[in-house]
């Protein structure tokens, strides 16, 4: 039966790869999954930078504390990459900009947003945004989120990285073994023919989707068929 990628199945790929016994008692299991955790939140970054589509969450309200000047993130939370907030549930997409143009709606602060020109907006049902939040560490509790599930073996092998990496471990294989499987699996194998990774199916997920459907303006003179 194929492994699966829950908590408990990350925590057993780290001791297989690492060449431990599943009862081994060093490193701790806690360790382990501390080392998951920084996995998770490096293919976090990653996937902000590249495709952040994949793990954007629901619309969350927004909150101010200072009648309006500024407006912070759901649960305090830090987006990674850009946000797209809109006025209400249902409302136009509020336009970002500089600190002294009057004309935009807000500017982007990194863990909030500011009322542009010293100004104060207040809203009747938001702002509402939509981000990627980090994400939770990893526990014998608390499920991996990184997404597609299968791609959670990056989360194993930058574990695996860091953990060879540390001082006095018993790694059974060195440091760079494990920064080539990650790397082989988030760009492509160079031995597998056509191999691109994840990093390359993620990138092409709905590429030219609903470009069928649009309304031709023109056709250029040299692509019109010649009727003579």
């Amino acid at each position: 039966m194929a492994m699966g990628w829950a908590s408990a199945n990350l925590l057993a790929r780290f001791k297989l790869l690492a060449g431990l016994p599943a009862d081994q008692e060093t490193p701790l299991d806690a360790t382990i999954y501390d080392y998951l955790s920084l996995g998770q939140e490096h293919c976090y970054g990653l996937w902000a930078l590249h495709f952040p589509h994949v793990l954007v969450g629901d619309p969350a309200q927004m909150t101010t504390s200072d009648s309006g000047k500024t407006y912070q993130f759901a649960s305090d939370a830090f987006p990674l990459g850009l946000a797209e907030i809109r006025e209400s549930p249902t409302g136009r997409l509020l336009v970002p900009g500089e600190e002294f143009d009057a004309n935009c709606d807000y500017v982007f602060e990194g863990d909030q947003i500011r009322v542009p020109d010293s100004k104060t907006t207040t809203f009747g049902d938001g702002p509402w945004a939509r981000y990627i939040s980090p994400p939770l560490e990893i526990s014998a509790t608390e499920e991996p989120t990184l997404k597609p599930a299968s791609a959670r073996i990056l989360c194993v092998h930058y574990a695996l990285y860091l953990w060879a990496n540390e001082a006095g471990n018993a790694a059974k294989n060195p440091p760079d073994h494990y920064l080539s499987l990650f790397n082989s699996a988030w760009g492509g194998d160079t031995r597998l023919v056509g191999d691109a990774g994840i990093m390359a199916n993620l990138k092409s997920q709905l590429y030219g989707d609903g470009v069928g459907s649009m309304v031709p303006v023109g056709v250029a003179w040299w692509r019109s068929v010649e009727t003579g």
